[in-house]
């Protein structure tokens, strides 16, 4: 079987790396995310060594980016309707929803707020990706079941390649995460070692 490409003009997408998921000071987060993390720190360092455009994204959007007028749970999209909204202002989410402190995001790089699973539903993703020539996105956070498969699609529907590091990816249930990594590596991108997508950059840049 063919394999899918490694691409030429790769970014780097961290997906909800958020203290809730990957702190493992905060009460319920999940071990496998606490240890993606640490890798994803080792290939966020590669990146920004070769200056390969990085975006991230969180999750928990409570209010519309213009005026912070808050958002209606419709609005905030399924999760809210099954399983209610934890807190009820943004200033109780801030502390749970923060990127994780060891991959805080620099000055020049990209954070979007996202209400649904894919990185690309009604963000600015795909816009900054075209505006750089991105025909590549190495997809890493959590989780594989949900924030990574969606956005791993949409990618893969927007003519993208996708390379997915096996370290940099979780889920809070491990046979959930092999079966989703195992199946959007025959359908999507590449599923690859870490060291891999390292020597892959190293390569390029």
């Amino acid at each position: 079987m063919k394999e899918f490409k490694w691409g030429d003009n790769p970014a780097l997408l961290v997906i909800d790396v958020t203290r809730a998921l990957a702190d493992e000071e905060v009460k319920n987060s999940y071990p496998p995310c606490i240890e993606a993390a640490v890798s994803i720190q080792k290939l966020l360092a590669k990146a920004r060594i070769a200056g390969i455009p990085i975006i991230f994204t969180k999750g928990g959007k409570l209010s519309h980016t213009s005026g912070g007028i808050p958002m209606t749970d419709t609005e905030r999209g399924g999760w809210a309707k099954k399983n209610g909204i934890r807190v009820e202002s943004e200033e109780e989410a801030i502390p749970y929803m923060e990127i994780l402190s060891e991959i805080a995001p620099m000055e020049n790089e990209i954070v979007l707020e996202k209400s649904r699973s894919s990185a690309f539903f009604k963000t600015m993703l795909d816009t900054y990706l075209s505006s750089m020539k991105i025909d590549t996105v190495i997809v890493t956070g959590m989780m594989t079941s949900g924030c990574i498969r969606a956005t791993v699609t949409d990618a893969f529907s927007n003519d993208l390649n996708i390379i997915l590091p096996k370290e940099c990816v979780a889920d809070k249930r491990v046979e959930a995460h092999e079966y989703h990594m195992e199946e959007m590596g025959l359908k999507y991108g590449r599923v690859e070692k870490m060291q891999d997508v390292m020597d892959y950059i190293n390569r390029k840049y």
